[in-house]
């Protein structure tokens, strides 16, 4: 039986929600795309959840907090667990499920760059208590061993990921072909580890410069993708139909 294929894609605006929702399958509510997101405004959450009524489209809430003089960095240190952290997350899933939104996409990481298992499983028990769907955020490309990752994130229960296939945040460090490597053997393990906990595997969803040009490479692996399909600094109509048409 195939696998339904699905379309991820970020948002950061009302008018990007309403451009999105016909070709999507989730979108990913985030504030300031242009710093790869932070956890969005409640008003902008439910003005997504009316935006979307009458489709079959569904909101992932991002969980990255703004802290007061914390780091905007895209590392592990960044993401590495602190209790002013975990309560930030516990405050922000919260607001999100009452906003309206399905799911949640979390990171909470050990300060030397594996899954934080205990802070983690605690943030999706939370979270399955409103509802929610929960995904783990690309942070996955900071971990320093994405089998151990993927053996925490299977064993944990997270539902995703998404992964540009490099190590850290810069997806031109490797070719496509590279990238598709990578991502192949992470759905094999995802397979075995599903295999040994007697359940469905974590979708494993490419991310980072993902667009209708390099889309038939990705979609030999996984029916899964992640594209912001933004032109110059915007989501662009033209490319979320030339992706809805290679996924067809």
């Amino acid at each position: 039986m195939q696998t339904a294929r699905t379309l991820e894609v970020p948002i950061d605006s009302i008018e990007g929600a309403r451009l999105a929702a016909p070709f999507a399958t989730r979108l990913e509510v985030c504030h300031d795309l242009g710093s790869e997101g932070w956890t969005p405004k409640v008003e902008l959450l439910r003005a997504c959840r009316d935006a979307i009524a009458g489709t079959d489209c569904t909101l992932v809430s991002m969980i990255r907090p703004e802290i007061p003089g914390g780091s905007r960095a895209l590392d592990v240190a960044a993401f590495a667990t602190t209790p002013t952290l975990f309560d930030a997350c516990r405050r922000e899933v919260e607001s999100s499920a009452k906003a309206g939104a399905h799911s949640v996409a979390i990171s909470l990481l050990t300060a030397d760059g594996h899954v934080d298992i205990d802070a983690c499983g605690k943030l999706i028990e939370f979270a399955r208590g409103f509802g929610l769907v929960v995904a783990f955020l690309r942070t996955f490309d900071l971990l320093v061993d994405r089998e151990r990752g993927m053996r925490d994130v299977s064993a944990l229960g997270f539902t995703r990921f998404i992964s540009a296939g490099v190590l850290g945040w810069d997806a031109s460090v490797a070719t496509l072909d590279q990238r598709v490597a990578v991502l192949r053997r992470d759905i094999e393990n995802a397979a075995r580890e599903a295999k040994r906990l007697g359940r469905a595997p974590i979708e494993v969803v490419p991310a980072g410069g993902v667009r209708a040009a390099n889309a038939k490479a990705w979609l030999a692996i996984t029916p899964h993708l992640h594209a912001s399909c933004r032109r110059n600094g915007a989501i662009s109509g033209e490319e979320l139909e030339l992706l809805r048409d290679e996924m067809r």
